[in-house]
């Protein structure tokens, strides 16, 4: 029986939905939601494996009479993005996500909802328990830690899947159906400090109120990246007086766009400063492009510390800072999506070290290759180091190939509406899956989920069910 949600047409997907927002499922936190599918396999008598990774794999025998049938594969993470509102009291290892309908419209309380990927576990849980519908051999794969590199995806053993499509509900948008993706590179650069004695005026700045968003599929939204807007307002601060950096941290995710930023830092000419501070704040909002950055604040605090960074290593953050951020190419055919895009994700300041990570997508190697070694060679200039990790491929399928139809037709069937193949600016688990599995025809589908990897993030109700209402069909046939 469904506790939050009301209204919908297919209750099963929802009450799912609903029990696994009860399970804390963070990235790298994914052992009691494999758990909890192990014993729903277990419960309805469904052949089912777990690894090491905690990706569970599950295979249901085909309906009577469509043995002979080419398997379908779904697929689905079971990971979430964990962000929060500053003012949020919420623990992501241990409290469950709360849930709130408003209309047609399924958010959380102050957090991340989880649609991404929930919407497509629930769904497939649903499938998995109807005894009703007529169906192929289906296999289910749940992965890991798709969110922090595609890591479960790309650990599992591929030797016992026999399906020749696949269906991965990691979409946003409903009336698309996508066909390719980019590939993805995580770099994480270590700048050793030199720690100095401080006695000037320090002032703590705060950066905040921005809306952020999915590092891929919102990065050419113009939404502001809070380390940048941080590196320009110290540029404005260094027109009017020399400072140190003390202390600097924002950001959380690898592919989230950064909504925070704060930093302290000790100054020459205080004076000076303050005379300047309006102008600076209304130099800052000025940056503002995106209708959801308009929350944004910036608030300077006269503070104390003890200890700053040397001049040089201030000037080798601000370089960091600096640097090309965002979409840096967009392809050149339609669809004119992003084919290159970097995001500077977090930055922490630990003892005398600043910790900074990057995040690359680009539709091919080159891509990835060309804003890796960029990062190259910033680090050896400023003389810090340099690590590339959790890298995944591109990949693309053909607009008009056997799997697209058949969903299209299912989707209008099911729907009464039209659904068209795209690409996507984002990293998906079909690269790394058609990877591994030769001649595996792929594409990506969802609901309309919006604002993810945000507290922000919403769930449109009626999207969902109709996708269930697809999938359903698809198999059907």
């Amino acid at each position: 029986m469904l506790q939050t949600i009301k209204g919908v047409k297919n209750e099963r997907p929802f009450y799912y939905f609903e029990e696994i927002s009860k399970i804390p499922h963070g990235s790298r936190n994914e052992k009691e939601i494999a758990k909890y599918i192990v014993d729903f396999a277990t419960k309805h008598n469904i052949e089912c494996s777990i690894d090491e990774a905690n990706n569970v794999f599950i295979v249901k025998k085909a309906t009577q009479g469509r043995e002979n049938e080419p398997t379908v594969m779904l697929q689905a993470h079971t990971d979430m993005v964990c962000e929060k509102n500053i003012s949020t009291k919420h623990n992501f290892e241990t409290d469950s996500i709360k849930l709130i309908q408003e209309g047609n419209i399924l958010r959380a309380d102050g957090t991340t909802l989880g649609a991404d990927d929930g919407f497509g576990v629930a769904i497939m849980l649903a499938i998995l328990e109807n005894e009703e519908l007529s169906h192929p051999k289906i296999e289910c794969l749940f992965t890991s830690s798709e969110e922090i590199g595609l890591v479960g995806a790309s650990k599992f053993d591929y030797s016992r899947v026999t399906a020749t499509q696949m269906i991965n509900l990691d979409s946003a948008e409903e009336n698309t159906v996508i066909i390719g993706c980019c590939g993805g590179l995580r770099s994480d650069m270590t700048l050793p400090c030199e720690i100095e004695e401080n006695k000037k005026p320090a002032y703590k700045i705060t950066i905040g109120g921005l809306i952020g968003g999915h590092s891929g599929e919102d990065i050419d939204r113009k939404r502001l990246n809070s380390h940048i807007l941080m590196g320009k307002i110290l540029k404005s601060i260094k027109e009017v007086t020399d400072f140190k950096i003390a202390y600097i941290s924002g950001g959380d995710k690898d592919n989230a766009i950064p909504r925070e930023c704060e930093t302290v830092i000790s100054v020459d000419n205080s004076n000076a400063l303050d005379a300047r501070l309006e102008k600076i704040i209304e130099t800052a909002h000025a940056c503002v492009q995106a209708r959801e950055d308009e929350g944004l604040f910036v608030k300077f605090e006269k503070t104390d510390t003890s200890s700053t960074f040397s001049a040089l290593d201030t000037d080798k953050i601000l370089k960091i800072l600096s640097l090309p951020n965002a979409v840096l190419k967009y392809r050149e055919v339609a669809p004119i999506l992003p084919s290159m895009s970097r995001n500077l994700a977090r930055i922490r300041t630990i003892g005398n070290k600043v910790e900074i990570g990057f995040s690359s997508r680009a539709y091919n190697e080159a891509g990835l290759n060309e804003s890796a070694f960029e990062l190259e060679n910033v680090a050896n200039e400023i003389g810090a180091e340099i690590y590339h990790h959790e890298g995944y491929p591109a990949w693309q399928d053909e607009t008009d190939s056997p799997l697209v139809l058949k969903y299209q037709k299912a989707y209008n069937e099911a729907t009464g509406r039209k659904t068209e193949p795209t690409l996507i600016h984002a990293g998906l688990e079909c690269g790394v899956i058609t990877s591994k599995v030769k001649g595996l025809l792929a594409i990506s589908v969802g609901a309309n989920v919006h604002d993810l990897h945000t507290p922000k993030e919403i769930m449109e109700i009626d999207s969902m069910d109709r996708i269930y209402d697809t999938v359903c069909t698809f198999l059907g046939k």
